[in-house]
C-alpha cells in the first residue's frame, strides 16, 4: 500500500499525517510543538511518532504552512531594498503609494517601455549600479519591479543580473512572479517575496534535514501553494510568496474531505491567526485579483481567505481604557508555566507585592529565542540577551538586570522581530484554562496572570476573563460575516462605514438588539471548524450567526490531510496583441514570461505563443517535481466592435492560459474513513 505524507507547520503546532494513496484513508496522525528557534526539532518530533515501517511506502511528501502568512501578518521578515524602474516618483509620493509598497529602502531608476513593449527610455545602468551599491549594506535582499515588465521584461532582467553581480544578495524580479499590469501590486509582490525568502528558506531547510534523518531515499517533496495546488521545493525557495495562505488552502481541501461536505465556510483557528475561506465542490475559492492581507495587496493567485490576526496564542494586553487581542503571537502563560515552574513562583511573588505598571504588562515574561549568529547587537540588546539566557524573566526584573530604569525602555520588540527572544503572555488559550474549558497545561499560572491583569485594569478576574472572551468571539463572528459579504460584494466587505460597522457589531454581539433595532445577519452554509483551538471558540460563533458548526474528526490536523491530498499544478499566461497603425495592423506581438517577440502574421504569432507556452509550462512543472507533465491550453479572445455600422469587429488581444499537471499523480478522491 502506497502512502502520502502530509506535514503542516503552523505558528503553534507541527502536524504529520499518513494517508492511503489510493483511498485517501488517514492511517496515522501525529502532532508536536512548532519550535521557532529551530524548526527542524518540531518537524522531527512529529515524524518520530509515525510508524517506522511506513517510510519505505511513502510515495510523496507535501508541506503546508502558515509561516509565510504569519510573517506578513506580524510585520516580520527580511530588510528589502526595492528598485522601481520607470515608476513616477512624484506620483508615488503624492498618493502615498509607499503605504502599499513597504520596503526598508525604495529607490527609483530611469527606464521605460510603453504598453506595446517598445522601449521609450533606456535603462539607466549607471544609476542602477550607484543605487544598488549605496543600499546593499543596509538590506538582506533586493526587489526589482519595472513599470511595464509584463509587456517587456528586458529592463528587469538586466537589473537582476547587475544587482546579483554587485551584491551577491537574493534578488527578486516582480515580472517573474506575476504578469499583472497593476504596477503597485506587482512591486508589493516582489517586496513581500523578498522579505519571505529567509524565513521560509529556514523552514524548507528544516524540512529536508528532518526527512533526511528518517529515510535514505526521500520521495518527491512538494509545497502547497496558496491556491491549493503544489509546487516543488526548489520553486518554493525562490517563490515563497506563493506560500501565502498555503495553510488555509490545505485546510479547505482537508476540512472538506474529513467533514464529508463539498461546500462550507472553513474557519481554521490556529495559534497566530484565524483563516476564513469558502470551499465549493471540495476546492477553495480563489481570489481573482490576487491575495491581500495586513495591508499587502499582491498579484499572487491564492485562496480567497480572510486572515484575522487572532488565534489561540494571540497576545492579550490592556490599557486603562481598553483590551486588545493580537496581532502578536506569544507563548501562553499556561504552556510556559508547565515547562518552567519558576514562572508560577514569580507570578505569586508579583501578586503578593502588588507590583503595578499601568503602561507595561507586568504579567509578561521574556525567554531566549534562536541562537545569536553573526548579527550585530547594541550594548543594551546584549545585556537583555544575557539576562534571558538563564530562563524566563519578567519585564521588571529584565529592566533591572539590563540597567534600564523603566521596562518601557527595553528593546524587546526589535529582538522579538529578529527572533532572538520570545515573549510569554496571556492568550485565549489561558482564558480557556481559567474557565475550565481546556486544562491540559498549567491552569494555575493562567489564573494568576489573569488576576494580575484584572487588577491592572481595575476590575476583577471574572469581568476581565469575560471581556477578553467576548473580544475573541466577537472578532471571529464579524470576520466570518465580512468573508461571507466578500463573496457577494468584495468592494464593501472591508467598509469602515459607521452604519455598516454598527450593524455587523450588533449582529455579532451577545444580543442582536440595539435599542429599537434588531439585527440578525446569518450565513447560509455550515461552518467547518478546523484547527486545535477552533472547537472551543467556533460553536459560540456559529450560534450567533445561526448556522450549523461541523467539528469533524482529525480537525486539528486538517491542513496536513489537505497537504497530502493536493496535486501538482503550474499555470502561466501568454498574450498576443495586434500592433495597429493608421494603415491597419502592422504585426503581432507575443508577450511571454520569457520575452517579447513580434511576427508579421497572426498565424505565426499563434504558433509561437502556443509553442512557448507549452514549453515553459512543461518546464515549470518538471522543475516543480512533475514526472510526466501534461499541458492544457485555454484560449480567450477579446473582440471589439467597430464604431462604424457595417464594419467588421477587430481583435484586441488573445490570451492563452497554460496549465501543466503531473498526469502520474492525482489527489485521492476521498478521505471519509480514519484509522488512528
Amino acid at each position: 500500500m502506497s502512502l502520502r505524507l502530509g506535514i503542516d507547520t503552523g505558528g503553534t503546532n507541527t502536524d504529520a499525517v499518513l494517508i492511503d494513496d489510493a483511498t485517501g484513508t488517514v492511517e496515522a496522525a501525529r502532532k508536536s510543538l512548532t519550535t521557532h528557534h529551530d524548526l527542524a526539532l518540531g518537524i522531527s518530533a512529529a515524524l518520530d511518532e509515525l510508524p517506522s515501517d511506513a517510510w519505505p511506502r511513502i510515495s510523496q511528501i507535501a508541506l503546508s504552512t502558515t509561516l509565510a502568512t504569519n510573517t506578513a501578518l506580524e510585520g516580520l521578515g527580511s530588510r528589502v531594498c526595492c528598485v522601481l524602474i520607470g515608476y513616477d516618483a512624484d506620483v508615488m509620493r503624492n498618493y502615498q503609494i509607499d503605504r502599499h509598497v513597504r520596503a526598508s529602502v525604495i529607490a527609483h531608476v530611469a527606464g521605460r517601455h510603453n504598453i506595446f513593449g517598445d522601449e521609450l527610455v533606456a535603462l539607466d545602468v549607471a544609476g542602477l549600479r550607484a543605487t544598488v551599491n549605496r543600499h546593499a549594506h543596509e538590506v538582506d535582499a533586493i526587489a526589482i519591479s519595472s513599470y511595464l515588465a509584463p509587456r517587456n521584461p528586458d529592463h528587469e532582467r538586466q537589473a537582476v543580473e547587475i544587482a546579483r553581480e554587485l551584491t551577491g544578495l537574493p534578488v527578486v524580479a516582480g515580472g517573474t512572479l506575476s504578469n499583472h499590469l497593476d504596477s503597485i501590486r506587482r512591486a508589493a509582490t516582489a517586496i513581500l517575496n523578498a522579505q519571505l525568502l529567509a524565513v521560509t528558506g529556514d523552514l524548507l531547510n528544516a524540512l529536508t534535514a528532518s526527512i533526511r534523518t528518517h529515510t535514505v531515499s526521500a520521495p518527491p517533496v512538494m509545497v502547497v501553494r496558496g491556491d491549493g495546488t503544489c509546487m516543488g521545493i526548489a520553486m518554493a525557495r525562490s517563490r515563497p510568496i506563493e506560500m501565502l495562505f498555503s495553510g488555509p488552502a490545505a485546510s479547505a481541501v482537508g476540512g472538506s474531505r474529513i467533514a464529508n461536505t463539498t461546500r462550507g465556510l472553513v474557519v481554521d483557528m490556529g495559534g497566530t491567526s484565524t483563516d476564513i475561506g469558502i470551499v465549493d465542490a471540495g476546492l477553495p475559492k480563489v481570489a481573482t485579483h490576487g491575495a491581500a492581507l495586513a495591508g499587502w495587496r499582491t498579484a499572487v493567485r491564492a485562496a480567497n481567505v480572510r486572515s484575522v490576526a487572532i488565534g489561540g496564542d494571540s497576545r492579550i494586553r490592556t490599557d486603562p481604557l481598553d483590551l486588545f487581542v493580537g496581532p502578536e503571537r506569544v507563548i501562553p502563560i499556561a504552556r510556559a508555566g508547565l515547562e518552567h515552574p519558576e514562572i508560577l513562583k514569580q507570578l505569586k511573588a508579583m501578586q503578593a507585592a502588588a507590583l503595578s505598571h499601568r503602561l507595561v504588562p507586568i504579567w509578561e515574561f521574556y525567554a531566549s529565542g534562536r541562537p545569536l549568529g553573526n548579527e550585530v547587537v547594541s550594548e543594551v540588546e546584549g545585556r537583555v540577551l544575557t539576562a534571558v539566557s538563564s530562563g524566563p524573566i519578567d519585564a521588571h526584573s529584565l529592566a533591572n538586570r539590563s540597567g534600564m530604569r523603566d521596562p518601557r525602555l527595553l528593546p524587546v520588540d526589535a529582538l522579538i522581530a529578529r527572533r532572538l527572544i520570545t515573549r510569554i503572555g496571556l492568550t485565549p488559550t489561558d482564558l480557556l484554562h481559567v474557565t475550565g474549558e481546556y486544562t491540559a497545561l498549567n491552569a494555575e499560572a493562567s489564573a494568576l496572570a489573569c488576576s494580575i491583569a484584572a487588577s491592572e485594569s481595575r476590575t476583577d478576574i471574572g469581568d476581565f476573563v469575560s471581556r477578553a472572551h467576548e473580544k475573541v468571539v466577537h472578532t471571529l463572528s464579524v470576520s466570518v460575516l465580512r468573508r461571507a459579504i466578500a463573496e457577494l460584494r468584495p468592494d464593501v466587505a472591508d467598509s469602515d462605514d459607521p452604519l455598516a460597522n454598527h450593524l455587523l457589531d450588533t449582529s455579532a454581539g451577545r444580543s442582536s438588539r440595539s435599542g429599537p433595532l434588531e439585527v440578525d445577519l446569518r450565513v447560509n452554509m455550515p461552518i467547518i471548524a478546523i484547527g486545535a483551538a477552533g472547537s472551543a471558540w467556533l460553536p459560540e460563533v456559529a450560534r450567533r450567526l445561526g448556522v450549523e458548526v461541523i467539528a469533524p474528526p482529525n480537525a486539528g490536523v486538517a491542513s496536513a490531510i489537505g497537504a497530502a491530498s493536493t496535486g501538482l499544478s503550474q499555470e502561466l499566461e501568454v498574450l498576443i496583441r495586434p500592433q495597429y497603425a493608421r494603415r491597419g495592423i502592422t504585426g503581432y506581438a507575443v508577450h511571454s514570461p520569457e520575452n517579447r517577440k513580434t511576427f508579421a502574421s497572426e498565424a505565426q504569432a499563434r504558433r509561437h505563443a502556443v509553442d512557448i507556452g507549452r514549453r515553459l509550462a512543461s518546464m515549470q512543472a518538471t522543475a516543480a517535481g512533475a514526472q510526466v507533465p501534461s499541458v492544457d491550453v485555454d484560449e480567450h479572445n477579446w473582440i471589439a466592435d467597430s464604431d462604424e455600422p457595417g464594419s467588421p469587429s477587430y481583435l484586441m488581444e488573445t490570451r492563452f492560459r497554460f496549465r501543466a499537471v503531473d498526469s502520474c499523480r492525482d489527489p485521492a478522491e476521498s478521505s471519509d474513513t480514519t484509522h488512528l
